[in-house]
């Protein structure tokens, strides 16, 4: 795959000697083409704690009466204060863990960088999203919400690079394509992509999303869902290229 930047070597992510779940899922990455940024990202979770995490976010569910499925788009007054639950849930836990790339369309040059390929670009932003914190004698199992074009070779190149970035520091042990309309996690990650996507493309359509992104910044800490961090920063981690 080619690449735009340059990615430091070294290893910034969470875990040591762990297996690792990644959930990974994209915002803005086709059409809305007056939305400038895009944004892939995952969370990252030990894979023995899925089933304490996964308890929790369905208790919550349950509680605030949401049966529909999580997602950036469903964000309502009338729903946000259960979004704002889980959203504390996640954020209580030092095992959880969330990255996001910030991708300013308007300067990915396609003829350049990717032979006029945009699935090319795609796959490689994604790689440029994962391959800063694999590493520490890690395994990790990593899930895309599925589209269209997963059934080509885009993931199949993606394992392929991931692969031989993991050597002598990790181990790549899966990389599947999944609904997200039945994976919680997957759905949990385009939340807090979406609100990202929201914030950085400065937009302001609905009282309820931008409560919703302030509340995600204040529970991790943050001023707020723009600029971009040091990689190094875990828990909630925005790299903006």
């Amino acid at each position: 795959m080619s690449a735009i930047v340059a990615v430091p070597d070294g290893t910034y992510g969470p875990f040591t000697g762990t297996e690792v779940n990644i959930y990974c899922d994209e915002s803005r990455h086709e059409g809305q083409n007056q939305q400038r940024f895009m944004v892939i990202g995952g969370l990252w979770l030990p894979r023995a704690h899925r089933g304490e995490v996964l308890g929790g976010i369905r208790r919550l569910q349950a509680e605030h009466l949401i049966t529909s499925e999580l997602k950036w788009g469903k964000v309502s007054r009338s729903k946000l204060t259960g979004y704002q639950s889980i959203i504390d849930w996640i954020a209580s836990r030092d095992d959880v863990h969330f990255r996001c790339i910030v991708v300013d369309k308007s300067k990915v040059e396609l003829d350049k960088y990717f032979q006029n390929d945009r699935q090319l670009s795609f796959w490689s932003f994604y790689l440029h999203c994962l391959k800063q914190w694999l590493g520490n004698g890690n395994t990790y199992n990593i899930s895309i919400d599925f589209k269209p074009e997963s059934l080509h070779s885009g993931p199949r190149r993606l394992l392929r690079v991931l692969e031989k970035e993991c050597v002598g520091r990790a181990w790549l042990n899966a990389l599947n394509c999944v609904d997200s309309r039945e994976n919680l996690f997957c759905q949990v990650a385009d939340v807090l992509i979406g609100a990202v996507g929201y914030e950085q493309n400065g937009l302001s359509t609905s009282a309820a999303k931008q409560a919703l992104c302030g509340h995600i910044a204040r529970r991790f800490h943050r001023a707020d869902l723009n600029g971009s961090d040091d990689p190094a920063r875990q828990q909630f981690n925005i790299f903006r290229i």
